[in-house]
């Protein structure tokens, strides 16, 4: 019993990040303008709504597996839930957690400003006469990537040591 609740509860996460893609996918599609669209950047654009979207849908999934373990009718711990099968729970969650949110920062630290400034170092001109090339392009992209972190890392920095106003 226990097996097939948890397992249903996975299937219904996954079935809503399968309905969340095309919702995605949408909205990117409205909100872009036709003249600039690229393909790099609607697939990350995608990507990465979509992996925010499942990190927020992980709260209510975490919140169903737990409270399975627990009897409402009676306020206790179920049979199956013994303190095993809760940490099994408990750790599966806590990885997709860390994937989910490891993923989330990767992308919207380094993924998405590298595909920005990978669009934008795109010349017309210079890639017809040849002066732009794929290399010139990608490090002016990672240089800016570089300078974004940067600034993110110093913005974490001062914000870490800053005090905090007391009353």
């Amino acid at each position: 019993m226990a097996l097939i609740q948890t397992s249903l509860i996975w299937v219904a996460y996954a079935v809503a990040i399968a309905l969340l893609l095309p919702i995605a996918a949408i909205f990117v599609y409205l909100y872009q303008t036709p003249r600039d669209r690229a393909a790099s950047v609607t697939t990350v654009c995608i990507f990465t709504m979509s992996a925010l979207l499942a990190t927020v849908l992980l709260l209510p999934v975490d919140v169903a597996l737990v409270s399975s373990t627990t009897s409402s009718q009676w306020g206790r711990k179920k049979d199956w839930a013994t303190p095993d099968k809760v940490d099994n729970i408990v750790y599966t969650l806590k990885i997709v957690y860390y994937t989910l949110y490891s993923l989330d920062a990767v992308l919207c630290l380094l993924v998405v400003p590298f595909t920005y400034f990978w669009y934008e170092e795109y010349d017309e001109a210079s890639t017809e006469d040849r002066t732009q090339t794929i290399g010139s392009r990608f490090w002016g992209a990672f240089k800016y990537t570089l300078i974004f972190i940067a600034l993110c890392v110093i913005l974490f920095v001062v914000g870490f040591f800053v005090p905090v106003a007391r009353n």
